[in-house]
């Protein structure tokens, strides 16, 4: 048996034999009000997600906003500044939020109905510009301690499944401090960010990443070695994460989609939704809608040459595989009334999950829009039970 394998043991203590994962990232702070409020009640949407079947939520616990900063001064309340308009995520207007308080709050609620939390961070902006501070991997662990102190302080340390230091490593958009000093400059458009991308990286770069692969981590480990930590990964550089040291993981996190391919991307129209372009959604829906039936075993061929792609990664590395986003499009949204837009939707992410479940991944996702503001997504509690019966066995 694997350190990673040890430490996920509790996994068939108490969840059952894998969890079953939905993401919440930092919607469930930051939409609590207005127009935005769906996540005002943290008992009502909780009490659902379990009457679904979930036992684990990965969300944005904001550890650069808990965590003193450069100052040293302890700070209460933020203003979280608003996502772009058509970004599915998130607030989209300024919010004043409390982290310390909420995070505390919001897992004693989930440890209430046995739902544990995989720990991450989008690092999002706030009035301040907090984030701009965390830039090497020294500032990682020192957050990173900051809220695992807070959790071991309230005692919900057993609460945590795993940690991943940052949401898709090392994209710009979420790694916002370090990709400077990561890559000499920050991809300040989404041309800068896809040219980089098709790019290999330099050794310089190689090894720049590595170092938050290991100084980040280790005195986490050293601390809390009961954790198991990570940095998720987004299917971008894939092949260049590949070839880095993975030896301080305690377990691989990838997101993975059909729309990892870049054929499929453009030919369903998903490239429009990722652009944030007007009536992305709507368009890519229409035309995702209209293939899906003609075109279905191609796409499933294209999604498995993926979970192959990274089952052999951790086979290779001895890690268990968790999932947290995945399976169909990357980005999406209600369209209609009726729902009926998801239903393409529902068919990929179902065989998604089977396929993960048949290759032994130890957590797994439905999808990345099993969220209370994906209205259509969310009120199909039948198709939710099944998927989570599925992974929980």
């Amino acid at each position: 048996m694997t350190v990673g394998d040890n430490k996920l043991l509790p996994l068939t203590e108490t969840a059952g034999r894998r969890w079953a994962v939905t993401m919440w990232e930092f919607s469930w702070l930051v939409r609590r009000s207005g127009a935005e409020a769906e996540y005002s009640d943290w008992d009502k949407v909780l009490d659902e997600l379990a009457e679904r079947g979930y036992n684990c939520i990965r969300m944005d616990c904001f550890p650069h906003l808990i965590a003193p900063g450069a100052d040293g001064r302890q700070v209460e309340r933020f203003e979280i500044l608003p996502q772009k308009r058509r970004f599915m995520w998130g607030n989209h207007r300024p919010v004043s939020v409390e982290p310390r308080s909420g995070l505390v709050d919001f897992i004693t609620r989930a440890r209430q109905r046995d739902i544990y939390v995989g720990l991450s961070t989008w690092f999002n902006d706030d009035s301040s510009h907090r984030r701009a501070q965390i830039q090497t991997p020294a500032d990682y662990a020192r957050i990173w301690s900051a809220t695992l102190e807070l959790l071991e302080r309230e005692a919900l340390l057993d609460r945590v499944a795993w940690v991943d230091l940052c949401n898709e490593f090392p994209l710009d958009i979420w790694a916002y401090g370090a990709a400077p000093a990561i890559f000499g400059e920050r991809a300040e458009s989404i041309g800068a960010l896809l040219k980089r991308i098709r790019q290999p990286l330099s050794e310089q770069v190689k090894s720049n990443i590595q170092r938050f692969f290991t100084a980040g981590i280790a005195p986490l480990q050293r601390r809390w070695p009961q954790l198991n930590y990570t940095y998720s990964f987004s299917p971008y550089g894939a092949d260049a994460m590949r070839s880095l040291n993975t030896d301080a993981f305690d377990l691989l996190e990838p997101h993975i989609w059909t729309s990892d391919d870049k054929a499929w991307r453009h030919h369903t129209w998903q490239t429009l939704p990722l652009a944030l372009l007007p009536l992305g959604v709507r368009l890519h829906a229409w035309r995702a809608r209209r293939l899906h039936a003609g075109e279905r075993d191609d796409w499933l061929a294209l999604l498995e040459q993926r979970l192959d792609y990274w089952s052999a990664w951790a086979r290779e590395h001895k890690l268990p595989l968790v999932t947290s986003e995945a399976w169909g499009p990357v980005n999406y949204d209600d369209v209609t009334a009726g729902g009926g837009e998801w239903d393409w939707v529902k068919d990929i992410c179902a065989e998604g999950v089977r396929m993960a479940c048949d290759k032994g991944w130890r957590g797994v996702c439905t999808s990345n829009f099993c969220q209370p503001h994906f209205e259509g997504m969310w009120g199909d509690i039948g198709w939710h039970r099944r998927m989570t019966d599925l992974i929980r066995g």
